[in-house]
């Protein structure tokens, strides 16, 4: 349903398709991560006909393969990047007031260590000055914990050299949903999307520049036009600069950084806890549901970006970290399944430690109304989308409305919003609301016609068939497409029984228009994926 108590529409891809071709846009947007999506809405939002094509799945590449967090990032208050901190802050509010469901307010646990941390006299101050940056947007103070106090509140930690802690505050966030619903939000201000279509070639048209975009899932290809374009493909924003300016030299030299995943129960934290590996940089070990997952790293190694595998080195790096920073051992064998994405970083600081490397963004004018943004944070891609929008329309010389996505929520609110049933555990409608916000109405609605729909999908989750019918409705087209990111599940992070993969397939059938042999492929193809033990 949508505010008039309507069912959410189904994102109908071939439509979608077939109206790309059909005008000349204000805006194509080139990448359906959180930059490209937060770019679309921001210029739907202001009035402008806007175009996104994405050559893989919306949140695919670095989108979904985060931390989880909406932060300011303590690490660069080393570096004296007030004022980078102090935005990404801000935007954090942002976030938590614009998609509440998607964000939280979360402790975190910082132990100072004497000889492999910093000191606590630096640590306090940092602390200090978090909140301060933060301002009338903080969740909450900081404090700081003795010896004794750190490990009553977390026994996992090592008692070696483990001088005190410090408790302070940020936030998690549902990566490749935020990107998701961002998109949604665009769609409903007038913009069309595509996913899985490349755009392979560009050239100079008579009303701004024509791309030769190939559909990689009905193996065709059409022509799109567009006034403006915005190049928000991440670690590859150098492949497209260079189709606009041949000859161009790399703005990019991305980081990969890998995370692992291990059961909670071989390492149960209670709150995510910032640790430091040996050789001095700051990693998070984060408990999530039945597992815990630790990350990240940060590995400067001119490797092909194309390339999300994770190899028996990363593991072993953060299998060591952990063991070195917590008393709970873990082995290799614990592992039970990692994701790794890259990083945008600009190479003007290539040459220093990827580690120390600031997020600040680049948004740079290719060519004629040809706009490059990379690099930023998550946290920060409102602003980004924003600033973006309003330079291309500077170059352009369009008089646009003012930005609104600061106060518009990503999910509308509903008219007389649903309740779930009598009898519904009050944890389920939770996790629902939290996937879906107030779009979790069209789940409560299905639970209550077909009580059937309301029953978890196999032992080991609590997923259930209203919810995949609900998120098969965001053009999915592959059943990793629906599991990683659709259902937020820890992309490649976590092992998925079959049968449960099977039951998920069956109840998205009906809206997919998948048969018998198509939902066997796609649980096949999930199980033999890469990201997927």
């Amino acid at each position: 349903m949508n505010a008039d108590g309507h069912r959410t529409e189904t994102w109908d891809r071939q439509a979608a398709l077939n109206g790309l071709s059909a005008e000349t846009w204000d805006v194509v947007v080139v990448g359906g991560g959180v930059t490209g999506a937060g770019v679309a809405r921001d210029a739907a939002l202001r009035g402008l006909r806007v175009a996104l094509v994405e050559a893989g799945d919306f949140a695919g590449g670095t989108s979904s393969r985060t931390t989880k967090f909406a932060h300011g990032g303590l690490r660069y208050l080393e570096m004296l990047d007030l004022e980078l901190v102090r935005e990404a802050l801000t935007e954090r509010a942002v976030l938590l007031s614009i998609a509440p469901h998607l964000t939280r307010a979360t402790p975190f646990l910082i132990p100072s260590y004497k000889g492999r941390s910093r000191p606590g006299w630096k640590l306090k101050v940092g602390l200090a000055l978090y909140d301060a940056l933060a301002g009338r947007t903080r969740f909450g103070r900081h404090q700081m914990l003795d010896r004794e106090g750190a490990l009553a509140r977390e026994p996992l930690l090592s008692e070696t050299g483990l001088r005190g802690a410090g408790v302070y505050w940020d936030a998690r966030v549902r990566d490749a949903r935020l990107v998701i619903e961002t998109i949604a939000d665009a769609r409903r201000a007038g913009a069309v999307t595509a996913s899985y279509c490349a755009v392979r070639d560009l050239e100079r048209s008579r009303a701004g520049w024509v791309g030769d975009v190939e559909d990689r899932r009905g193996f065709s290809s059409f022509t799109l036009e567009g006034r403006a374009w915005v190049n928000a493909t991440g670690p590859w924003s150098d492949r497209l600069r260079r189709r606009v300016r041949p000859g161009s030299t790399r703005l990019l030299d991305p980081t990969k950084g890998v995370h692992i995943v291990v059961p909670r129960d071989v390492l149960p934290l209670r709150d995510p806890t910032a640790l430091f590996a040996g050789d001095g940089r700051l990693y998070f070990a984060v408990p999530e549901g039945r597992w815990t997952y630790i990350g990240t790293t940060d590995t400067h190694n001119g490797g092909n970006i194309d390339d999300f595998g994770v190899s028996g080195e990363d593991i072993a790096y953060l299998v060591g970290a952990a063991c070195d920073a917590l008393s709970c051992k873990i082995s290799d064998e614990d592992v039970v399944g990692a994701w790794a994405g890259w990083r945008p970083l600009v190479r003007a600081a290539s040459s220093r430690d990827p580690s120390a490397i600031s997020r600040e963004e680049v948004i740079e004018q290719t060519a004629s109304r040809f706009i490059t943004v990379t690099g930023g944070k998550l946290t920060t891609y409102r602003l980004m989308a924003e600033e973006t929008v309003t330079r291309l329309a500077e170059n352009v010389g369009w008089n646009l409305k003012p930005c609104e996505t600061t106060r518009r929520p990503l999910v509308p609110a509903r008219i007389g919003g649903q309740k779930p049933s009598a009898g519904v555990d009050p944890a389920d409608a939770g996790r629902v609301r939290e996937l879906f916000g107030s779009d979790a109405d069209d789940v409560f609605v299905r639970w209550r016609e077909d009580p059937a729909t309301a029953e978890p999908l196999g032992s080991e989750t609590r997923y259930t068939a209203a919810e995949v019918e609900r998120a098969s409705r965001e053009m999915v087209e592959t059943l990793e497409d629906l599991v990683d990111r659709r259902l937020s599940v820890l992309p490649g992070g976590v092992p998925i029984e079959k049968d449960v993969l099977i039951n998920v397939a069956r109840a998205a059938a009906p809206v997919l228009g998948w048969d018998e042999v198509r939902q066997a492929a796609e649980v096949e193809a999930f199980r033999r994926s890469e990201h997927h033990p």
